[in-house]
């Protein structure tokens, strides 16, 4: 198996290995004092670390401290010198420690955050925004506003005092033990009792409404800002279900004795499983229309899933992270099984794998446990999130369901309130199973890239026998062969093949040709499958009755362009109940992309029902510039009973088409009320498609700051659509040091689009001075697209002067013979 194939584009020159960080004090306990300025946008506090020496004669104590003003250090009540360059903060001790001896440092500091803590308050552009700030530790941005020791493989108690304006509510860790007057704030003081990493030490204030209630001896809150309350039930509604499902799958109860949920107005990610109080976007609330296509319930199941993978046994550096962000992506998608059932949980499962195929074939490949990287928040990616579930799932179905629940269990058990590397999860998995998995580690775990199944077969009659071909067909970045087991379908009769070289063949004894080959009809491994069979095969795959083999069968069919094929998906769409496989048909027949394709998904747009299958057809019809398509759009567009997102998918999708009446339609839907700003963000979309000077303006003019952030940045992305057009570029530029996150991504995501060198130098500066990792990372990521997409130009171009060169010199050549043959004769 070695060397490990280390993958391709992930890796730039100046990466080195990064390793678990080691202290010479263990962290017990952090206690912290603070009070909330907001107009200052400053926290001052009092930070007292209880700490124990890891060796013999420790003299000083360097503790992360990013910023801040240090007004005093003390160590037991008495004042100490220290010595702090902005970063680390060094304390002089009174005198030596030895292993197991223990002080106390407290200090005091003031600060105004860049990073860890956010403040959203009304200004000029959103004089009517409601107060609210929130913390932010992960990765490691804690450190910004509380000086302590900052990684994930440090643990403590933890106890939390917060002042704020008396109009506030705080949610923080653990029990609330005290609310009490503070002058004229009020302070709320929060005990977290049981070891956690210090990054998962948080606290929210604002303007909230709870609802509580209790599960199991588990005390339960939902907090909301005020006005919202309606929203709680569609969002948080399942969360018992939820704790009560997760427990008996692990086999271990919920740890904590409470758990919060607060939503957070321009929160940074979707949702931060901070310990026993998540935190969550405000743009998961949502009205009783949006809620027949969108659903709380993923993100919920995920950060609550995070309180054990991740809180309970953490990582134990960022390296190993697919240990907490893996495990809750798939159990997350456990709880859909339960929740939904199991073609809902097999089909979320394959979207996760487009989800890894899309970062895999368009930015890079890596090992999911990977050491040489710069910034922890790289390895926060779809190879820690969706590839390592798909990982597990395989795991799972390889040691049998209940061997993979007792290695959770025992897993979960054995590093309780500690943390834990990968090696510590094979290692139980083989105490369960009792057998070596290493070999699986070192395929899935260790190496990048996956499977690519190539699938084949022929009949022969006259002897009945089926010939089953299988070519294993990865990438240089994956390994040349995996040892995998492939279950195939045959006329209902089940059959297992263990792959073991590049190509393998297979005999079947058959009294005649089957019908369709069902292959990995459960996707029970992870792989990406290519299926060389006959088109009629591939047909009756859409009435199969196994869901990932009607998937894969409209999507193999996607590619070919027959009158056939076309009967046979809107036959199929008519039977078909359940929504994603219609969704995968109507995409097969808009990317056929014929008339009569295009007459099938007119038709099919009066049948279908289910609303996400509705947004699929939308979008498909987007395919085709036809007066047809055009009317279809817009009525569905129009249309209220509609749902949110299809409506959205309308717009964007009518500015596709081109059509002269788009422009008036779209800018009509620029101020219909949606989840998200669902309608006016497609809007926009389909606006940014128009090759018109008008639509340019109006998407100029939504960058604007009094626009919802969710429009600023649809507008943002909108840019990309305009090369070398000067406003836009200068828009961009401006944009890319906009103080909103959100806004200066899509400003990322314009640039890729663009992929202009004019505008490497804005990457550059975002490279350089942006403060959020993820812009960082993207910046050189594009930069480096930008200028090998250069070197390519350069070199077709050199090699179209050399062909030119030698077809001027072949026509010498010739002239020259011509001119010998004629002087000859």
């Amino acid at each position: 198996m070695k060397p490990f194939q280390e993958g391709r584009n992930f890796v730039f020159p100046d990466y080195k290995p990064q390793y678990p960080r080691k202290y010479p004090v263990k962290l017990k306990h952090v206690k912290a004092d603070i009070k909330i300025f907001l107009e200052e946008k400053t926290v001052k506090g009092v930070a007292t670390l209880k700490l124990m020496s890891r060796k013999d004669g420790l003299r000083v104590v360097h503790l992360d401290a990013v910023d801040m003003e240090i007004k005093e250090v003390r160590e037991k009540g008495r004042e100490r010198k220290y010595i702090y360059d902005g970063k680390v903060l060094i304390v002089d001790l009174s005198k030596p420690l030895n292993i197991g001896e223990e002080t106390e440092v407290s200090v005091t500091y003031e600060t105004k955050p860049v990073k860890g803590v956010y403040f959203v308050l009304p200004d000029e552009n959103h004089p009517d925004r409601a107060p609210q700030v929130y913390s932010q530790g992960e990765s490691e941005d804690n450190r910004y506003w509380l000086p302590l020791l900052d990684y994930p493989n440090v643990k403590s108690t933890s106890e939390l005092s917060v002042s704020v304006p008396r109009n506030m509510v705080v949610v923080s860790n653990g029990e609330l033990l005290d609310v009490r007057e503070d002058g004229p704030l009020k302070n709320y003081h929060f005990k977290m009792s049981e070891p956690h990493s210090t990054y998962l030490i948080s606290f929210v204030a604002g303007e909230f409404s709870v609802k509580r209630e209790e599960v199991e001896g588990v005390k339960l809150e939902y907090y909301v800002p005020r006005g919202k309350e309606e929203f709680i039930s569609r969002s948080f509604s399942k969360t018992p279900d939820m704790i009560r499902f997760f427990s008996e799958y692990t086999g271990v109860k919920y740890p904590y004795k409470k758990y919060s949920q607060v939503t957070v107005s321009e929160f940074i990610y979707g949702g931060m499983e901070n310990i026993t109080a998540t935190t969550l976007t405000d743009v998961t609330l949502h009205d009783e229309k949006a809620h027949v296509d969108f659903r709380s319930e993923p993100l919920v199941a995920h950060e609550l899933a995070h309180q054990w993978f991740g809180d309970l046994v953490t990582a134990k550096d960022w390296a190993n992270i697919w240990l907490n962000e893996s495990f809750a992506t798939y159990f997350e998608a456990l709880y859909t099984r339960k929740d939904l059932g199991n073609e809902e949980f097999l089909y979320e499962l394959y979207r996760n794998l487009d989800s890894y195929l899309k970062e895999y074939s368009k930015r890079y490949s890596r090992p999911i446990v990977t050491r040489v990287y710069s910034m922890p928040e790289e390895v926060f990616d779809a190879h820690s999130y969706p590839k390592g579930a798909l990982v597990l799932h395989m795991l799972k179905n390889l040691i049998g369901e209940e061997n993979f629940r007792e290695a959770v269990k025992l897993y979960l058990q054995r590093f309780k309130f500690s943390n834990a590397d990968t090696e510590d999860f094979r290692k139980t998995v083989e105490k369960v199973v009792g057998e070596d998995m290493e070999w699986f580690f070192d395929y899935f775990i260790y190496n990048a890239g996956h499977p690519v199944i190539n699938f084949s077969y022929s009949f022969d009659p006259e002897k009945k026998l089926l010939k089953l071909s299988f070519k294993q067909k990865q990438g240089e970045d994956s390994p040349k062969t995996y040892e995998i087991p492939v279950e195939i379908l045959i006329n209902n009769q089940k059959h297992v093949f263990k792959l073991t070289e590049r190509e393998q063949f297979f005999y079947l004894k058959l009294e005649r040709k089957p019908g369709h080959i069902c292959v990995d009809p459960e996707f029970k491994i992870f792989r990406v499958l290519e299926l060389e069979t006959p088109q009629e095969d591939l047909i009756d795959m859409l009435s199969c009755k196994n869901l990932v083999c009607r998937v894969e069968g409209a999507r193999a069919l996607a590619k070919k362009r027959s009158n056939k094929v076309i009967k046979a998906l809107k036959e199929a769409m008519l039977k078909e109940k359940f929504w994603g496989v219609l969704s995968e048909e109507a995409k097969a027949l808009g990317s056929i992309g014929t008339d009569e394709a295009l007459n099938s998904l007119i038709e099919l747009e009066k049948t279908i029902k289910h609303p996400k299958a509705r947004r699929t057809v939308a979008s498909a019809l987007g395919n085709f510039k036809d007066k047809r398509s055009v009317e279809t759009l817009i009525k569905m567009l129009n249309d209220e009973k509609e749902s949110y997102y299809v409506r959205r998918e309308a717009a964007i999708s009518l500015g596709k088409t081109k059509d002269e009446k788009a422009l008036q339609v779209l800018k009509g839907k620029l101020n219909v009320q949606s989840h998200n700003y669902a309608i006016p963000g497609g809007a926009l979309l389909g606006l940014s498609e128009l090759p018109k000077e008008e639509a340019f303006k109006i998407i100029m003019e939504y960058t604007g700051k009094d626009k919802p952030t969710t429009l600023r940045a649809t507008a943002t992305q909108c840019l990309g659509q305009y090369p070398a057009k000067k406003e836009a570029y200068d828009k961009l530029k401006e944009l890319s040091r906009d103080e909103n996150f959100r806004v200066r991504r899509a400003a990322l995501s314009a640039i890729e689009n663009l992929m202009d060198p004019k505008l490497l130098p804005v990457l550059e500066d975002m490279y350089k001075t942006d403060l959020d990792n993820r812009i960082k990372r993207g910046a050189r990521e594009i930069s480096r697209k930008i200028k090998e997409s250069m070197e390519k130009g350069v070199e077709y171009k050199k090699l179209r002067e050399e062909i030119d060169k030698i077809k001027e010199e072949n026509r010498k050549l010739l002239d020259k013979i011509s001119y010998l043959e004629v002087k000859g004769a």
